[in-house]
């Protein structure tokens, strides 16, 4: 299962060079948290670094989808936030614990 910075990493290689400094103009003017002077020369290793410092894992797959979408880059922004909730449904199921199932470890028998 991807993590989140791989999901967004994936996402960022799509974009050409240009589209890439498009997104990071669009990053440091619509979020204050994002200081200009960071995405500068920002890579896109260092952009995904610096979205999830600030933002949290979360949120900082919620402003790349809302930035990809203002770029008209639709399909990424779909593939981006479909890979998201396929990778937190198979989380889920992962950590659940089937009802009546014996959650005590130190149990001895």
């Amino acid at each position: 299962m991807a993590s989140v910075e791989e999901l967004l990493l994936n996402s960022l290689e799509k974009l050409k060079e240009d589209h890439l400094k498009k997104f990071q103009w669009h990053l440091k003017n619509d979020h204050e948290q994002i200081p200009k002077y960071e995405m500068e020369n920002a890579d896109r290793l260092k952009t995904v670094d610096k979205m999830v410092d600030c933002f949290g894992p979360e949120e900082a797959v919620k402003n790349m989808v809302c930035i990809l979408r203002k770029m008209n880059q639709n399909k990424l922004a779909e593939q981006l936030e479909n890979k998201h909730k396929k990778a937190q449904t198979e989380s889920n199921a992962n950590t659940s614990v089937p009802v009546g199932a014996d959650t005590d470890q130190t149990s001895s028998k």
